[in-house]
């Protein structure tokens, strides 16, 4: 009879699996070095392999020594959430390590291109949690294995480490984990072949969009990396001067760029509505009306913003094509929670319209399951139902019976008081953290960034948006950095996935029965 594996043993189990992926991820830049033109990269070989392979050797050995062979329990309650914060947290330093061997192995000596070890968890964070903020040195974007590392690291992070696991394998207690990590799009019964399917749409769209862009007259290196960052709602750019900087017909990028925006910020179960016709059903779909709705209020203010507005370059007045083009540009990247910016003075010079708009559509997020962050579509649209409910309620004669309906992936259901409960109590949630961690920001900073300033770059470091004032690439105090990284990962992940993990933890090192 074959050993049962439970517990923390299957938990470090698991995390070895994941490990190999993660190596492999961190591998897969050493492919640039067969295209000749890249050769010029090959000075930067060990800072992938050295990390990667040792990633791969840990994993393998983590799986054979405490899983390999035995029986696999069902992870107990939370445990899931304990396993997927070890997985992210891992992921993010060794994922960290490229960046922080610039200039210290094989005979790297420029110190302008050196990063220190806070940095390097900032940019691996940001890249898995597709935030799109920055401390890459400037110099660093003329090698293109670190910038398609980048791209690479959010390509992964949109879709999910779980998912691209589950992909790959079957198994039949990952449900769980799947879920935690913000998935709720089973497309079929089969896990796994939901998850390729959903990987399937994921790379169909980057590549498509790498087609457009390329057409579009992006060369074909920064068209895939934008492709990349685009769909999976990242920001991260392969020029230093941003998107503005890339070749090419701009507003041809922009149209592109704004579909593929669009498309990573759905939730992909509604993906399979849009691909097999069914356009009735996700026009009904309960975060495709509250996108509508959130477009026809917010985007109105948006061109009214810049249209009040001087352009800081020309000094005039922003023209009428111009308000509609670049207020629908922002509202789109808000939205999605991107972090692309089309205007040629910077964000950090936007009219203070535009960045109180870019906050609230952050918080509002995209869809669902879908790489955007957020407090997402769906729950807002919940509150806001369950909101209308209660007044409808009170309004009413009470002996009328109201059925509480919304649309979901094509079918009508009844909204129940917990999911209610919960959208709300979430939505109090993130607002919470939010203003907290605005609030250690501004502390932290020593008095150089006031709380507005410090509310606009914690809010886009939470919400996986990206957009900055200036603040992360120019502050000299690492605290204000690690507070960008937890509002990144726990933007990422959700929040409640890291208090399961603490509740776990802190229960099982007391001894405390889990119910």
């Amino acid at each position: 009879m074959k050993k049962v594996a439970s517990g923390y043993r299957l938990i470090f189990g698991y995390l070895g699996i994941f490990l190999t992926v993660v190596g492999t991820i961190i591998i897969l830049p050493l492919a640039l070095l067969v295209v000749p033109s890249y050769r010029g990269d090959a000075i930067y070989w060990m800072n992938f392999l050295i990390p990667g392979l040792s990633s791969i050797v840990a994993g393998l050995a983590l799986f054979f020594i405490l899983i390999g062979g035995k029986e696999k329990a069902q992870l107990g309650k939370h445990q899931d959430s304990v396993l997927l914060i070890l997985v992210w947290v891992s992921a993010i330093i060794i994922s960290g390590i490229p960046f922080f061997l610039i200039g210290r192995i094989n005979g790297q000596t420029d110190p302008a291109l050196m990063m220190n070890f806070t940095e390097s968890i900032f940019e691996s964070t940001s890249g898995y949690a597709t935030v799109g903020l920055t401390r890459l040195k400037e110099g660093l974007y003329d090698t293109h294995i670190f910038t398609f590392y980048r791209a690479v690291l959010q390509f992964f992070g949109g879709v999910g480490l779980v998912l691209v696991v589950t992909s790959a394998i079957s198994d039949r207690y990952g449900l769980k984990l799947y879920v935690a990590e913000g998935h709720n799009d089973k497309l079929i019964p089969n896990l796994s072949k939901s998850a390729r399917i959903i990987l399937s749409i994921y790379v169909g769209y980057i590549l498509l969009g790498t087609l457009a862009l390329r057409i579009a007259g992006v060369d074909w290196f920064d068209a895939l990396c934008h492709s990349i960052s685009s769909v999976a709602t990242g920001g991260f750019s392969s020029k230093y001067g941003g998107m503005l900087a890339l070749s090419g017909n701009m507003v041809a990028i922009e149209i592109i760029t704004c579909i593929l925006m669009f498309l990573g910020g759905t939730n992909f179960a509604l993906h399979m509505l849009l691909l097999t016709g069914k356009f009735k059903k996700l026009g009904h779909d309960i975060e495709i009306r509250t996108f509508g709705i959130f477009f026809l209020i917010l985007f109105p203010f948006f061109v009214l913003s810049f249209a009040l507005s001087t352009n800081p370059l020309t000094g005039v007045n922003y023209t009428v094509g111009q308000s509609f083009r670049y207020g629908f540009f922002a509202f789109m990247t808000g939205m999605t929670t991107t972090g692309y910016s089309n205007l040629p003075a910077g964000i950090a010079l936007a009219p203070f319209g535009i960045v109180f708009l870019i906050v609230c559509t952050n918080v509002i997020g995209a869809g669902i399951g879908s790489t955007a962050g957020g407090a997402k579509l769906y729950r807002v649209g919940v509150a806001a139902k369950s909101y209308y409910w209660t007044l409808r309620k009170r309004l009413s004669n009470k002996r009328y019976i109201y059925p509480n309906y919304i649309w979901r992936f094509g079918e009508r259901r009844e909204i129940t008081k917990d999911e209610s409960s919960e959208a709300f109590g979430y939505i109090i949630l993130y607002i919470v953290v939010l203003f907290v961690g605005s609030f250690l920001v501004c502390l932290l900073s020593h008095g150089e960034h006031d709380l507005s300033e410090s509310l606009f770059e914690f809010s886009n470091a939470l919400s996986s948006t990206g957009l900055s004032n200036g603040l992360t690439g120019s502050t000299p105090y690492l605290p204000v950095l690690w507070v960008l990284i937890a509002g990144m990962f726990a933007g990422r992940l959700e929040i409640l996935a890291i208090y399961y993990a603490f509740f776990r933890v802190a229960r099982d090192i007391f001894r405390k029965e889990t119910v």
